[in-house]
Parts: structure tokens; C-alpha cells; sequence
């Protein structure tokens, strides 16, 4: 009965029928066993501390790269709720502790490379934005693939709609402003000429 709360199984019936049972349940115990023993060695976490503000870099666009991180080391990670007080900085890793501590170095790795980066700020004219960005964004992904730089343009809710920020390595980001200033000076010309 269940109030006893035995872990003894009495098995009744002819020889074959109760050692062929009772085979079945020991092989059954075997793999419940197993199992639960593999969900503990899968359970170790490993957690990073990262500034929030690289968590959209090490997630990538539509979660390419921490997609790419996870089907690699076969784990699961988890990032802190994005909310209004900045969401914290911890992410956990979870998996088999050999496939986590590799997942968290990879990302500790692409951390490393995203802290040498440098961000510089170029006051460019909202109104040629828009040509500057091209349709679907084609002549801006060019610019960004030209000199291996990230550049972002203030959203709707930004106070200064002229501040334009460009991110990456230091060379190549001096070499790309240069670059977007240019373009912005012709396109200005033009602007300039309409009215």
C-alpha cells in the first residue's frame, strides 16, 4: 500500500512470467537511474558577470550567435531580464560542466574582443539619414562591411537626432568616420541645393 512507502516489490505469478517481470522492472529502474543521474550532471551551471550593454553583441542579430554558442556545446543560456533598471549582468550557463566551461569561455572570448572596441560619436545631419542608410538598409550594411564597424543611428526617442555612433576597432572606426563624413558633406551639398 502507498502509506507504507516501501521500496520492495513483490512479484506473484509462474517462474518464467515473475523473472521475466522482474527483469523488466530492474532494466526499467537501471534507466530511471540513468537518467537522473544524467539531468544532475547536466544541471552544472556555470555564470558569467557581463556588462549589460554587450549582452545584444553576444546574443547577435535574431540570437544568431548565442544560437550558434548553444547547438555547439549543447547547453542553455540564460540572460537576465532586460527592464528598466538595466536587468542585471549575470547569465548562466547550464549543461555538462565540460560543454558549459567551454560555452562560457567562447563567450567570455567574444567579451574580450567587444571590450578592445572603440565608440566614437559623429554629429551628422538627421536629414540625410535616411540616404545614408539606404533601402533596407543596404548602403549602411555596405559601409559597416567596408571597415568591419558597427554604426548606429539615434532612434525616435533619442534626445540629439544628429548623433550617429560608430563602433569597432579603433583604425578602422577613425578610417570609417572619415569615410561617413564625407558622404555626409556631398549628400548635404545636395540637400543644400534643393532648397
Amino acid at each position: 500500500p502507498p502509506s507504507e512507502k516501501s521500496d520492495t516489490v513483490v512479484i506473484k505469478g509462474m517462474a518464467p512470467n515473475a523473472d521475466g517481470a522482474k527483469q523488466a522492472i530492474l532494466e526499467r529502474v537501471r534507466k530511471l537511474d540513468d537518467e537522473k543521474q544524467d539531468r544532475e550532471l547536466r544541471g552544472f551551471k556555470a555564470e558569467i558577470h557581463v556588462d549589460p550593454a554587450f549582452h545584444p553583441k553576444i546574443i547577435g542579430r535574431k540570437g544568431a550567435v548565442i544560437s550558434k554558442i548553444r547547438a555547439k556545446h549543447d547547453v542553455l543560456i540564460q540572460f537576465p531580464e532586460r527592464s528598466e533598471g538595466g536587468g542585471g549582468d549575470l547569465i548562466t550557463v547550464t549543461g555538462y560542466e565540460k560543454n558549459a566551461l567551454e560555452a562560457k569561455d567562447e563567450i567570455m572570448k567574444i567579451v574580450k574582443s567587444l571590450e578592445g572596441l572603440v565608440n566614437e560619436v559623429v554629429a551628422i545631419d538627421a536629414r540625410i539619414h535616411p540616404r545614408l542608410i539606404g533601402g533596407k538598409g543596404k548602403n549602411i550594411k555596405k559601409i559597416m562591411d567596408m571597415f568591419s564597424v558597427d554604426i548606429r543611428f539615434p532612434k525616435g526617442t533619442d534626445g540629439d537626432q544628429d548623433q550617429v555612433t560608430i563602433s569597432g576597432d579603433s583604425d578602422n572606426v577613425m578610417d570609417c568616420k572619415d569615410y561617413v563624413l564625407n558622404l555626409a558633406e556631398e549628400y548635404m551639398d545636395d540637400v543644400n541645393e534643393q532648397y
